[in-house]
């Protein structure tokens, strides 16, 4: 472990002395199962004191050399200040309906002073690939995030297409010998940001999805997208109850309560692996409320409802490893917990650049969400949380954002401002089918992200430029489409024999006649030879087999209705280094269709079409025509057809700087 002067001077001398005093520091880590290396809380401690204090002495100099770089822009600014607000899968189709029956002012306003366009998003149109693209100016070709998992082509397993982590055991100057877990990010190319601190323009980037792990920036940042929990999930919640039923169910764990002596309900909640349980007490007080215990922290709740934060706190070996979780109690008593966020003024994992930044947030707008995707759909799915519960969740994260938002605005005197909101993309796919009229949690949605539109636009000086953006937009999802089982229906995929449906992983695929599998969100792979592990296609066939695939899709129809609206090829939409981490066809679905939940991850199902059950029920893994994002500007711009990758060549611009080579985007 480095530590660092915002990413650039070791201070290696005090880690020296930091181990000679306190030599438990040297198992720094704990196991591979979390995922994720582990470090200890006194390490962090240290490190946010000494960069913290080391920034306050050596602040006149940074300043100094800030104001020297930025002699050095091409350009002359035509802002000093560019705040960019990301409310993610704002649809432009409901934001034109609602302002025009006067319920979004605030935008209506924007669009008014500056400019409104449908703006172009990503092939496909979900939120890694736009998000990267939106930070890199660049296709995906070029940065190689292609969905949320990409395909592991020599084992046929889905992993996931941002981060990889990996294990590996060491020996430190003393000697000692430990197990370390780093994590790398997968997204190539680099964020526009970063060119800015080149010429002293500091940024602050607030939960932009993937940015896990954070990079160095001259400024501050705090990772969104793919920020793991403490079991080194993406969101693994804990099912507590004095009955073994609700034991076993997707997302999550469940754990036995038993009644102690003091007439309290216990449960040990699982943590990290190479961690044992911790025991969380809880006890029936009176008027409906209970009192929640973990170690020396009590918290108090009403039945029913949704607690504050908790913190829980693990150990291995000597090493302290803190997460913080919410509770719900309902009659039982049947517990919910929701998943062990790291501990942002404790963090066990890098939150944030500088390491410090997220206690300074903790400790200036209070604890907060850290998992990647906080908001517990799994569990509203399940039915361990009700709509109520989970739209309470909901807006406590956004209201925890928006202090953030706010914390930035008024310490960031010049420069860059992102902070994306993902309370926007959660409920619509949580209450699509609920509707989108007047009064429905949809469009009370909608007139609040309007409200901090309208708070962010009066904060602005006249000078200071204004975007507002969503990376897609979003649509109904009422049918499954089960990719893997049509490409068994039409010989493209053949199962061993006597297997005719597959739960897992392609278990059961007779990959020795199998010229095509599906995985993912959104991508059909050919089983290419020398490509794939058991790999028949051979370059000379790829081609006509692509070409016969495209057809047969765009023939699929479900009662008569066309399912598919287009097919396009990575060779012929992508650009770049890493075409290869793409699927090789890409179908676009119509509206109210996407590829069903199995065949993400390599199930066969019974039949191709199907009715999608699940709560959730919005989407925009569709054809990304149908699902293009918005995009608001504070000045008015000449493009009638702004694509998200035009965004980050145009706040170089404003900013003074000029377009790199490499990007794809234009300046607006």
């Amino acid at each position: 472990m480095l530590l660092t002067l915002d990413g650039r001077r070791p201070l290696k001398l005090i880690f020296i002395i930091a181990l000679l005093i306190f030599p438990s520091l040297a198992d720094a880590y704990i196991g591979p199962g979390a995922g994720f290396g582990i470090l200890t809380s006194f390490m962090v401690f240290l490190n946010a004191i000494a960069v913290s204090l080391l920034s306050f002495l050596f602040w006149p100099i940074m300043a100094l050399i800030r104001s020297l770089k930025k002699r050095k822009l091409p350009n002359k600014p035509i802002s000093d200040k560019v705040v960019i607000l990301g409310l993610d899968g704002l649809s432009p189709e409901l934001v034109e309906r609602y302002w025009a029956n006067g319920d979004l002012p605030n935008l209506k306003k924007l669009s008014q002073q500056g400019s409104y366009h449908r703006m172009k998003t990503t092939t496909p149109g979900v939120s890694p690939v736009a998000w990267s693209s939106f930070q890199t100016g660049v296709n995906p070709g070029k940065h190689g995030i292609f969905d949320f998992l990409s395909a592991d082509r020599k084992r046929y397993l889905a992993v996931l297409s941002s981060v990889k982590t990996k294990t590996y055991t060491k020996r430190n100057f003393l000697g000692f010998k430990k197990e370390e877990v780093s994590s790398t990010l997968l997204r190539m190319s680099k964020p526009f940001w970063s060119l800015l601190g080149k010429y002293g323009i500091r940024s602050t980037i607030i939960r932009v999805p993937i940015t896990y792990p954070p990079e160095p920036l001259d400024g501050r940042l705090l990772s969104g997208m793919c920020v793991p929990d403490l079991r080194g999930s993406q969101g693994s919640y804990t099912v507590m109850s004095a009955s073994e039923d609700e034991a076993k169910f997707t997302g999550g764990m469940g754990c036995v309560l038993v009644k102690d002596d003091k007439n309290r309900w216990v449960g040990a909640v699982p943590g990290p692996e190479g961690c044992d349980p911790v025991d969380v007490l809880l006890k029936e007080i009176k008027n409906g409320y209970w009192e929640i215990r973990s170690g020396d922290e009590t918290i108090k709740v009403q039945g029913g409802k949704l607690s504050g934060w908790l913190t829980v706190c693990y150990r291995s070996g000597r090493t302290k490893v803190r997460g913080i979780a919410r509770f719900r109690i309902t009659e039982g008593p049947l517990v919910y917990c929701t998943a062990l966020h790291v501990d942002p003024s404790s963090p066990v994992v890098p939150l944030s650049h500088p390491v410090h930044y997220s206690r300074y947030l903790a400790g200036a707008v209070g604890q907060f969400a850290t998992l990647g995707l906080a908001e517990d759909t799994w569990a509203l799915s399940n039915g361990h949380l009700d709509e109520e519960s989970f739209l309470d969740m909901a807006w406590a994260y956004y209201h925890e954002r928006k202090r953030m938002f706010t914390n930035a605005l008024t310490n960031g005197k010049d420069g860059l401002t992102v902070c994306v909101f993902d309370t926007s993309d959660r409920i619509q796919h949580m209450f699509w089918g609920d509707g989108i009229e007047p009064g429905t949690v949809i469009h009370n949605m909608y007139q609040e992200m309007d409200k901090l539109v309208g708070e962010t636009m009066s904060g602005m000086k006249k000078n200071q430029r204004l975007v507002v953006m969503s990376d897609h937009g979003f649509n109904s999802f009422h049918t499954c489409i089960d990719f893997n089982k049509w490409l068994v229906d039409n010989d493209y995929m053949v199962l061993e024999k006597g297997v005719e449906t597959i739960d897992a992983s392609y278990h059961g695929v007779d990959w020795s006649q199998t010229k095509a599998y599906a995985m993912g969100l959104s991508g059909i792979n050919l089983n290419m030879k020398n490509r794939e592990g058991k790999g028949i296609v051979t370059p000379e066939e790829a081609d006509s087999l692509m070409v016969e695939i495209r057809g047969k899709l765009l023939q699929l129809a479900d009662e008569g209705k066309q399912v598919i609206r287009s097919v396009k090829f990575a060779r012929d939409i992508y650009s770049g280094g890493y075409i290869d981490r793409s699927p090789d066809i890409i179908p676009g679905t119509e509206s109210g269709y996407r590829a069903d939940w199995g065949c993400v991850t390599g199930c066969v199902g019974k039949r191709v079409i199907y009715p999608n059950d699940r709560h959730w029920n919005g989407d925009h893994c569709h054809d990304s025509e149908l699902v293009k994002g918005v995009l608001f500007t504070s000045w008015k711009h000449e493009s009638d057809s702004p694509a998200i990758i035009d965004v980050a060549p145009t706040v170089l611009k404003i900013l003074g700087l000029e377009t790199p080579g490499y990007m794809d985007g234009k300046v607006l």
